[in-house]
């Protein structure tokens, strides 16, 4: 049996904007690759503006039909691939469960603006069912048993992996404000942000230097792969990127973001991820060995 026009045409201008047209799934990024986003983010486009994952965390999400969904409490980053895994979202009570805590796969939420609402297309009562992310544990995001439940709840495929087997998973809220030590483990600076992309087109972090390195808290805009991340969560970033290349790379002012969105400042921000990409150290060595240090411990 033939669907209506009206279901057909409105399938079409859901996939035009990347959302499932199932009520009941979220659609898989097809595109994806195991290349750092870093490196597909040079051409790369994406149905999602950039946006600080400082200024998503706290916003309100609705779906297409206007409903209120609940807010972002988080952003749960894979380090490998560079780019956003999961959203988690609370319900604030709004779907009369309490402050239930879900991970809802990234790929779902478009973010158009900072002012625009942000959209997922999914109904609250799917929410309701999702998998609870435990907000107490972190830790289990490191289960693949529990990310796989949450892939296949909103693919509804056996056989989808939102993130790979053993993939490196780390929250946003996590990362901004680590501190950051060079290869001789002494003060480089802290994470000032995590800029993040919901769609295709990657994700990255700006360091804020420390004041030996720029007397001006310069920001600089740093893939992924530019540190070591530690084996414990309260351990210190290492910087796998010499002092010489963060202190000539262009940066700006932590009171003067530049538009993110904006195709000049992309470019720029582009060509300078792709340069720290090739210029990052892919193996520490033993320097890191003994040295890692505690967050705001002394050294």
């Amino acid at each position: 049996m033939k669907a209506p026009t009206g279901k057909i045409l409105a399938s079409a201008i859901m996939l035009s904007l990347g959302i499932a047209s199932s009520p009941s799934s979220i659609a898989q990024n097809t595109g994806a690759s195991n290349a750092p986003a870093a490196a597909r983010s040079a051409t790369g486009q994406s149905a999602s503006s950039d946006m600080r994952a400082s200024q998503l965390i706290g916003k309100q999400v609705q779906n297409a039909q206007g409903e209120k969904l609940g807010k972002i409490e988080d952003i749960v980053l894979d380090i490998d691939n560079e780019r956003a895994s999961y959203v988690v979202l609370s319900s604030g009570g709004t779907l009369g469960v309490g402050d239930r805590q879900i991970a809802v796969p990234a790929s779902g939420f478009q973010v158009r603006s900072e002012k625009d609402p942000i959209l997922l297309n999914l109904p609250k009562d799917q929410l309701q069912k999702a998998p609870a992310y435990d907000k107490k544990q972190h830790a289990n995001f490191s289960r693949d048993s529990y990310r796989s439940e949450v892939d296949r709840y909103f693919f509804k495929e056996e056989t989808v992996r939102h993130s790979a087997a053993g993939a490196r998973l780390m929250s946003a809220s996590d990362l901004i404000g680590k501190d950051i030590n060079d290869r001789a483990a002494h003060d480089a600076g802290k994470i000032a942000d995590v800029v993040v992309n919901l769609g295709s087109a990657g994700s990255y972090l700006v360091m804020q230097s420390d004041k030996a390195w720029s007397i001006d808290d310069k920001l600089v805009a740093l893939p992924f792969a530019a540190f070591s991340f530690p084996s414990r969560p309260d351990l210190d970033l290492l910087l796998n990127v010499d002092r010489t290349k963060i202190e000539s790379a262009r940066g700006f002012q932590k009171n003067k973001w530049p538009d993110l969105n904006a195709a000049s400042a992309q470019q720029q921000i582009r060509e300078q991820l792709m340069t720290f990409q090739a210029a990052s150290k892919t193996n520490p060595g033993e320097t890191q060995t003994g040295r890692e240090t505690s967050s705001g411990g002394s050294r």
